[in-house]
């Protein structure tokens, strides 16, 4: 779909309309991150990038709730990932490399490959040497889905014969999880994280931005509606107030400015948080 939106680029240049695709958290919020901190290097080499929507209190089996549709989390789990190691753009298997990861007032958690977070980025810094997206879970999570996959039971194109019925797995995984998994009245939280490196007057330099939103106990308010519908709304309003003034189609990355999406979603309880960590040892050419 982003692809049939940016294949739209003359046709709203000729209508005088600005198009922006791919307004969400992940992609979405990390894309217009990751721009804000690429434009303060001179020379971009990394992008690194975890999300997840995770519950307060998680429970088992899974340790999770979904906050959007589990047909899109299982997509998210099964399609291959796309990530950019030493400059060569590659697909790798989701649920795959898990490795530690740690917020403030939530630890251990895990996170790893799965397809769709990197978006457009690929294509807007074709000249990257590291890209990665990770999605964050609680310990044990990549694990026990890596069983479903592994099983059959997340396919699309698979079916078994129960009783002269052919049945698709996959449908009934959805069925039986949909009771577990429901998010219901229960606490949520969004967290995230960006690292963009590269070099700034010569030296290392990196650019983090992070994220802990929590839902709204008051409007029952979703962290994860929070974070999106904001993101849109601001970017919205930026287009109708002239903030965003060019005409066509533009990934976030390359048109929204971070620096007042921060700032307005600071407005609306979302805050980002920027570190800036500049080396004294200068890069050798």
């Amino acid at each position: 779909m982003t692809d049939k939106v940016l294949a739209m680029k003359e046709d709203a240049e000729t209508a005088g309309v600005t198009l922006i695709p791919d307004l969400g958290v992940a992609p979405g919020m990390i894309n217009i991150l990751s721009g804000y901190g690429a434009s303060k290097l001179e020379k971009l080499d990394s992008i690194k990038l975890f999300v997840g929507g995770i519950p307060v209190r998680p429970e088992p089996p899974l340790e999770y709730n979904h906050v959007f549709s589990m047909e899109g989390v299982f997509d998210h789990y099964t399609d291959p990932s796309l990530i950019i190691r030493n400059g060569i753009k590659q697909e790798i298997p989701s649920l795959s490399e898990v490795e530690a990861i740690h917020f403030e007032k939530f630890g251990p958690l895990e996170a790893f490959h799965t397809s769709g977070g990197t978006s457009t980025l690929s294509i807007s810094y074709p000249e990257l040497e590291t890209l990665e997206y990770k999605t964050i879970r609680y310990p044990g999570h990549a694990q026990k889905f890596k069983l479903l996959v592994d099983l059959n039971l997340t396919r699309m194109d698979y079916e078994v014969d129960v009783k002269g019925q052919r049945v698709n797995p996959r449908e009934v995984l959805l069925k039986v999880l949909d009771p577990i998994v429901e998010l219901g009245e229960k606490d949520d939280a969004v967290l995230l994280r960006t690292v963009i490196s590269g070099e700034k007057t010569g030296m290392p330099a990196t650019y983090q931005y992070e994220m802990t939103t929590y839902k709204d106990r008051n409007t029952q308010v979703t962290a994860m509606a929070r974070a999106t519908a904001n993101t849109i709304s601001v970017v919205a309003q930026m287009i109708g107030n002239g903030t965003i003034a060019k005409k066509g189609v533009f990934p976030p990355e390359k048109c929204v400015p971070g620096a007042v999406y921060i700032k307005e979603m600071a407005k609306r309880g979302v805050n980002i948080i920027e570190t800036e960590q500049l080396e004294k040892t200068r890069v050798s050419m």
